[in-house]
């Protein structure tokens, strides 16, 4: 039986994530991330030996209610530049079209196919920073510096994703949509899975110790194909197939072991991440890797 969440599942309700996280809508991401730590050092298992059960429910739903806080505000709060960007966007392709009465019938593919490319680059562009500054690391991204990195990053990776969504609305061209869709999902499941914070464990709880092993072996797995594909296939000039595939397919199934075994641990909301974001970077590899250009 598959048990573990379906990647297209539906977030949790947006203001009772808000309740259950004790912050106002106008919180921000600091302070939402500053909340879940700290009601998840309260609620933890490990924290409530005698009510397990009790806190390993309460620690999946804060788990659940964070994850999908990050991702509502990822795909619906457009930050400042993403604004900005819409114009600048859509400056090129106004002035070059007439007025009439379907725009989208006006705009010329290769159009639509350089702004892409351009917005595509920029993406991956913040996604080899990522990995230049180690930011991966949670430790070091609590340093101020690399904090302010992430942020920077991080807008750059919305502001891309916002951009290819609207360049969506522009055409019907089915080959076009799907290289829109596949890549801008994968940016933003790449954005939930870099948000998961793995709070400490005193390991207690023997179920989350072995969820907890293979969740590690699957993350591990999950960086060696990401990094290859973001960061030193760039550095070297070619990319190695073998590595970044085979590690890809390796997480995807020590995540879904893990779901499949350990549904009720305080890993499965990271593990279910981890695996969305494994399956949108395999849908991307699959339509972007098809040649040597990608």
């Amino acid at each position: 039986m598959r048990i573990y969440r379906d990647p297209v599942r539906q977030e949790m309700d947006i203001q009772a994530c808000y309740r259950l996280l004790e912050i106002p809508e106008t919180a921000t991401d600091e302070e939402l991330a500053k909340s879940y730590k700290r009601l998840a050092l309260k609620f933890h298992p490990d924290r409530n030996p005698h009510r397990v059960e009790w806190a390993t429910r309460a620690m999946a739903s804060l788990n659940d209610a964070y994850t999908s806080l990050k991702g509502h505000r990822f795909r619906n709060t457009k930050a400042e530049e993403s604004e900005s960007a819409s114009t600048e966007e859509r400056g090129d392709a106004e002035a070059r079209r007439p007025q009439g009465p379907d725009p989208r019938e006006e705009l010329k593919d290769d159009l639509l196919i350089r702004q892409f490319v351009r917005h595509r680059e920029a993406a991956k562009d913040a996604l080899y920073r990522y990995f230049q500054y180690n930011l991966h690391n949670l430790a070091r991204r609590e340093n101020p510096i690399n904090r302010g990195i992430f942020r920077d990053v991080t807008n750059i990776l919305r502001r891309n994703y916002h951009a290819i969504r609207r360049l969506a609305g522009l055409t019907t061209d089915r080959e076009l949509l799907d290289h829109f869709a596949v890549f801008s999902e994968m940016v933003f499941n790449f954005y939930r899975a870099s948000e998961c914070l793995n709070i400490p464990d005193t390991y207690a709880n023997l179920v989350d110790v072995e969820a907890f092993r293979l969740y590690k072996k699957g993350d591990d797995a999950l960086h060696l194909a990401h990094r290859e594909l973001f960061y030193d296939r760039h550095n070297r000039g070619f990319i190695k197939r073998d590595v970044s595939g085979a590690m890809l397919l390796k997480a995807i199934y020590h995540f879904r072991d893990a779901l499949e075994r350990y549904s009720s641990s305080t890993w499965a909301v990271e593990t279910t991440i981890k695996l969305e974001y494994a399956l949108s970077l395999k849908r991307y590899m699959e339509l972007f890797f098809t040649e040597d250009a990608a």
